[in-house]
């Protein structure tokens, strides 16, 4: 792993003398194959590279999918600006060792260091004046929360002499804790994801950020919550038994609030930003339950709705150039102008939104359904009702956007930008070739 490092450094050394973007974005796509290459053995890879660095299973995947979403985001840029690839690889850097990292002290401090490129994309970058306040929500929900977290990890720290995850899960797996434990431990995390009534920060990040920054964030930076969950579920395990059923039964429910709330909105980016909510509130329920079940389709669920989410955040800015307006109101009827060529990917990412059969989203989705129902069977009602206002609100999404008659339906589009197919496109193929070979996640 530390060639990846090195070879990430050496990226940012050369924007010194290069000043080409297609050399970056390039060159993370090349490193993607070479994760490839070592996720093909992925049956015996080393859990140490050191005491405190480490690669399994679960990380693997997200580090890989961080550098693709991370050269998508490059793509996005019209031309080189040092500043904006400084904060884009200096983040690329925090994730990847975030998700190699087997220390918790160290786990924590890059949990929340991947905070300040966040924020700078959000208050520097973003464009309406509405980001300040996105921004201080932000930074608020995450320190004011995580800061027990780091208290508890001190006293962890004295009462065990050590942060290594392997130690802790022998040590503190026998240990009960009480609630406010829990909620301290537990907290920073579900934040992340983020939880029903904690997902303020979440929309206001969302439409404020521009598109690189939401790519990044319902890409990659909301499933650092989840994976987070699982490094501290194996350790807290007993705990995690006792009140996991009070976080599942306010996520049920959220969800079904936050589906039926996306039927409301009108503008396009905050009802994909909703959308998300819906996914990782009922990703989050899945993992609590503590089933190898919906381990598995949580983590199904991660890359699924990481490439899927980006994909129509970029979809929804590409509109948004092209008519000034984010409004369901005023984009309607875009496929009697010449952006009707980019109708069918529009399609794509609106049903792998909702899991049309048979797309990755589907099968996450069923094993996550499957593992909630195998938890509590009186639990399927809530179930249905999230996933018909799911396919509800997608749908209406795309139907709303190209067909009817709008404002813009005389102007001329351009649609020769092959960049901005190219970005789609490599947002849905990868979908596709997992589904193909889902061998890979057992």
């Amino acid at each position: 792993m530390m060639k990846f490092i090195f070879f990430i450094l050496f990226m940012s050394f050369m924007m010194i003398s290069n000043k080409m973007i297609m050399f970056y974005y390039n060159s993370l796509f090349f490193l993607t194959f070479m994760m490839i290459c070592i996720f093909m053995f992925k049956n015996f890879i080393l859990i140490n590279i050191s005491m405190m660095w480490g690669l399994d299973y679960y990380s693997v995947l997200l580090m890989m999918m961080s550098v693709w979403i991370m050269s998508l985001m490059m793509m996005c840029l019209s031309e080189f600006k040092m500043l904006k690839l400084l904060v884009f690889m200096s983040l690329l850097m925090i994730l990847i060792l975030f998700f190699l990292t087997l220390d918790l002290i160290v786990f924590n401090f890059l949990f929340e260091v991947s905070l300040i490129p966040t924020f700078m994309l959000i208050i520097y970058w973003g464009v309406n004046p509405d980001r300040l306040s996105a921004s201080y929500y932000l930074m608020m929900y995450m320190l004011l929360i995580s800061f027990p977290l780091l208290v508890y990890i001190f006293w962890l720290y004295y009462s065990l002499f050590s942060m290594k995850f392997m130690l802790m899960k022998l040590l503190m797996s026998l240990f009960e804790f009480e609630m406010w434990s829990y909620m301290m431990i537990y907290m920073s995390f579900f934040i992340k994801l983020p939880m029903y009534m904690f997902h303020v920060w979440l929309t206001k990040a969302h439409v404020e950020a521009p598109v690189y920054g939401s790519m990044v964030l319902a890409g990659v930076l909301l499933k650092m919550g989840s994976y987070g969950l699982i490094r501290l579920m194996e350790i807290f395990i007993k705990s995690s038994l006792k009140f996991n059923y009070m976080i599942i039964s306010m996520g049920i429910v959220g969800s079904v609030l936050v589906s039926i709330i996306c039927l409301n909105v009108l503008d396009m980016k905050k009802l994909v930003a909703y959308s998300s909510v819906v996914h990782m509130n009922l990703m989050l329920c899945s993992l609590l339950n503590l089933q190898k079940m919906g381990f598995l389709g949580s983590y199904i669920m991660m890359v699924g709705h990481g490439l899927c989410s980006s994909g129509l955040f970029y979809m929804v800015n590409m509109y948004y150039k092209m008519t000034k307006s984010r409004l369901l109101m005023l984009n309607k009827g875009l496929i009697n102008t010449s952006m009707k060529s980019m109708m069918i990917w529009w399609f794509i990412l609106c049903v792998i939104n909702f899991s049309v059969p048979f797309s990755l989203n589907f099968i996450s989705e069923i094993l996550l359904l499957m593992s909630i129902m195998n938890w509590d069977y009186m639990l399927m009602m809530y179930l249905m009702f999230i996933c018909f206002f799911s396919s509800v609100y997608s749908l209406y999404l795309f139907s709303y956007v190209q067909h009817g008659s709008g404002y813009y339906e005389i102007q001329n589009f351009s649609s020769s930008l092959i960049k901005e197919f190219l970005v789609v496109k490599l947002h849905i193929y990868p979908l596709i070739l997992m589904l193909l070979n889902l061998m890979m996640y057992l």
